[in-house]
């Protein structure tokens, strides 16, 4: 017998959604929901206190007579639960007939229900057999249920009438805030005066229960040993100080969450019922945790900025304070200068490439590019590079490479030298003049390189920013000078490779130590070494450029190399020089905006020639980065440089090592120009200037100007060639916020402003005057 009870409980409780559907639906239809609770959490505790004494009755083997005039239905226990629903109804102001009314659509609902229950059911159904008998015995059930309910109403006194029409109404009222409280998807609490709580929202039950059912707390008898979880979280929110919290922590069923949290008082005016009080609970985690982003970044770029400064101001003041030196100096200092100048430039270079890596970093790992690459003579060519700065500040550098190691391997040297060129730039700069080895050997398959000074060693904040994993890239304060910011590159480049960095332990000084995979190069792939420089300089060199600047930068830079150079400003004039003499070129420099066309139009046609398929294509272009992000534009190139154009990387560009410039020449990018075609170029750049400052007053910033973005774009590279490198900044800037169409009108008017107030330094006219007179 208990087996079939609990099938029967079981089989109530799967009908019972089931079951409260129905009830709604006929309770809509015949007129009642419009007069009873709107909350299916109130429908649904009725139809479990049902389901619960419609099992009990079913499974009692001592009363199956059904409805008995000799019983006494006011306390019979089997229907204690249902006479509290209409206790609860009666006093509400619910009337009887209304009761009565709601059970009989109960009763339908039940029977249009369970009249289609398995054959289990029929073991209930009495005496008789069938469908027939189990229905019967629901009926009977109901019979009884409906005099157990009556005992409410047994005696109304005539003064309840308008006392039971008021409590209606406000049941009503009360059930419309709790739909709008419903709606809110913040927690919210109902307590009284006292702060003992009345009830609490859908919201506020997921936040803290786990639980979705709207006005389960109200409704729902079996929710009731919740009250007190819920009781606890009020009684924590106002044993906090204060009428109002602005950020409290609370621990939720989704974890630690914030809140702003408003308490109010409410007081009915009209009925003269209790004071209450409503608590509003606003969650503000993710608006906290971006103020705590925000201020961690505000604090990472504050330090950075401190940091960087002292990295960037002593190259700097090298640069200028060499840049001093050579205003009147004697012609035998003159070359002197230029090498520290050359040099305290190339510092600077380097630390602001530091810069653009750190902000590159931040949101895109370094994708190495391996290639065949001859170890011994990259190696020796970086140290001998740095033991020009090493040998000024006498410290001896010393390179020890062991005799076993292969000739060719695979490697991206270009990140490969920007590791070791910060790991022997930090040597040097704490050496104590005893000297600086580099060392490379093999082992276990993997290159070695290590990098030993003679300086006060490593700090500890640096030895374990190497020994973990990068978080993420910032500066460190050392207590020494530098920020560690270079180590940190070097690191995350380090680990693109493929290899490892570590600090280890020296009897004296710091030894930092490179593990990168050894991956030997095949024949097939080992770079041919290059021809001696007549081999390609019988011919001639095409460069394409529409900024008379430039252009004569450039080709005086090529001039110098030995190659005889034809200019041409646009695409169609290029095109028409090689219809004149299709094989005269071996070389070819293409800007990258040109008034008919880009560089990457050009080159491809190039390389569809069979004629120039050996041919050299460089790219000169202030936005290089644009073609790199490119890989079937960057393809198309031997080499990308950027400007302003640096002689040596032109020469190593086309020669495939560091051009020799001609006895005598400098190193600036004027170096080797007459008087005479100075002047002509900064006249052609005033004039340039002139013309844009005229544009960039009309132009319209809510509009992107594509003439303009162009004309900034060839007057940067200028001004970059004559050191104005604030006025180039600017122009970029100009360029970039007419190009992209993300930028807004109102950040394009800053740089329109902004642009306008620069002007040429007040000496421009007399200097170029000057070296024409000389």
């Amino acid at each position: 017998m208990n087996r079939r009870v609990e099938w029967l409980a079981d089989t109530l409780r799967a009908e019972c959604d089931a079951l409260v559907d129905e009830i709604i639906r006929l309770a809509k239809q015949k007129g009642y929901a419009d007069q009873t609770s709107s909350m299916r959490a109130a429908w649904t505790e009725a139809t479990v206190a049902l389901n619960d004494s419609l099992a009990a009755y079913l499974s009692d083997p001592l009363r199956r007579d059904g409805h008995s005039g000799h019983n006494n239905y006011r306390t019979d226990p089997r229907f204690d639960r249902l006479r509290h629903i209409a206790q609860a109804h009666h006093d509400a102001g619910i009337p009887l007939e209304l009761n009565n009314g709601l059970l009989k659509l109960y009763r339908r609902a039940y029977r249009n229900r369970l009249g289609n229950l398995p054959d289990g059911a029929r073991e209930f159904g009495g005496d008789g057999d069938g469908d027939g008998a189990f229905r019967a015995r629901l009926d009977d059930f109901f019979d009884e249920v409906e005099l157990a309910m009556l005992a409410p109403w047994a005696v109304v006194a005539p003064q309840e009438a308008a006392l039971s029409d008021s409590l209606r109404r406000l049941t009503r009222e009360r059930d419309q805030y709790f739909a709008a409280l419903e709606s809110l998807r913040n927690p919210v609490f109902i307590l009284e005066e006292d702060g003992e709580l009345l009830t609490a929202n859908q919201a506020a039950l997921q936040f803290f229960l786990d639980m979705s059912e709207a006005g389960a707390l109200t409704y729902r008898l079996a929710l009731q040993p919740h009250r007190s979880e819920l009781q606890a979280v009020v009684d924590q929110i106002v044993a906090t100080p204060g009428t109002e919290w602005r950020s409290i922590w609370m621990q939720t069923r989704q974890g630690s969450r914030c809140f702003d949290i408003r308490l109010r008082t409410v007081e009915d005016t009209v009925h003269k019922l209790e004071r209450w009080q409503i608590m509003l609970l606003h969650d503000v985690t993710e608006h906290h945790q971006a103020i705590g982003r925000a201020r961690e970044a505000e604090r990472t770029m504050s330090l950075f900025l401190a940091a960087m400064s002292h990295e960037i101001r002593a190259p700097l003041h090298s640069v200028l304070g060499a840049a001093s030196l050579m205003k009147g100096a004697s012609p035998d200092k003159q070359e002197e200068l230029v090498g520290l100048l050359d040099i305290a430039a190339r510092s600077l270079n380097t630390t602001l490439e530091n810069v653009l890596s750190f902000s590159r970093f931040e949101h895109q790992a370094p994708q190495p590019r391996p290639v065949a690459v001859c170890l011994r003579e990259a190696l020796g060519d970086l140290v001998r590079i740095k033991d020009i700065p090493a040998r000024r500040q006498g410290v001896p550098l010393r390179l020890e490479m062991s005799p076993d190691l292969p000739e060719h391997v695979r490697l991206d040297w270009s990140m490969t030298q920007q590791v070791l060129g910060n790991l022997i730039q930090n040597a040097l700069r704490h050496d104590d003049g005893r000297g600086v080895l580099v060392g490379l050997r093999a082992e276990d398959g993997t290159l070695v390189f290590q990098v030993a000074d003679h300086g006060p060693g490593m700090p500890e904040e640096i030895r374990d920013m190497l020994a973990h994993e990068p978080a993420g890239l910032r500066p460190r304060r050392t207590g020494q000078n530098g920020c560690g910011l270079g180590l940190a590159i070097a690191q995350r480049m380090t680990l693109a490779l493929g290899g490892r960095i570590a600090v280890l332990d020296p009897a004296e000084g710091a030894a930092v130590e490179v593990r990168l995979p050894l991956a030997a190069a095949s024949p097939a792939e080992r770079p041919a070494r290059p021809g001696a420089p007549e081999d390609r300089l019988h011919q001639n060199c095409l460069l394409v450029d529409d900024d008379p600047i430039n252009a004569q930068v450039t080709a005086a830079m090529l001039e110098r190399m030995g190659l005889s150079v034809d200019h041409a400003q646009t695409l169609e004039q290029a095109h028409a020089l090689l219809l004149a003499a299709p094989d005269a070129y071996g070389v070819f420099l293409l800007d990258y905006r040109l008034p008919d066309g880009t560089g990457p139009d050009f080159a491809r046609e190039i390389r569809r020639d069979p004629a120039l398929a050996e041919a050299s294509i460089i790219l000169l272009s202030a936005n290089a980065d644009w073609v790199r992000a490119s890989p079937e534009d960057a393809g198309l190139f031997q080499a990308i440089l950027e400007k302003p154009l640096d002689a040596t990387a032109l020469g190593k560009a086309i020669h495939g090592k560091t051009a020799r410039p001609a006895a005598g020449a400098g190193g600036g990018l004027l170096d080797g120009l007459s008087p005479t075609a100075r002047r002509r170029m900064a006249e052609a750049f005033t004039r340039g200037w002139t013309e844009f400052r005229t544009m960039l007053e009309a132009a319209d910033p809510a509009e992107r100007d594509s003439a303009l973005a162009a004309l900034a774009h060839k007057l940067a590279s200028g001004a970059a060639t004559f050191g104005l490198d604030a006025i180039a900044g600017r122009l970029r800037r100009i360029e970039a916020a007419h190009e992209d169409g993300a930028v807004d009108a109102a950040t394009r008017a800053n740089e329109h402003g902004a642009l306008l107030a620069c002007s040429l330094p007040p000496d421009w006219r007399d200097r170029f005057a000057e070296d024409a007179s000389a």
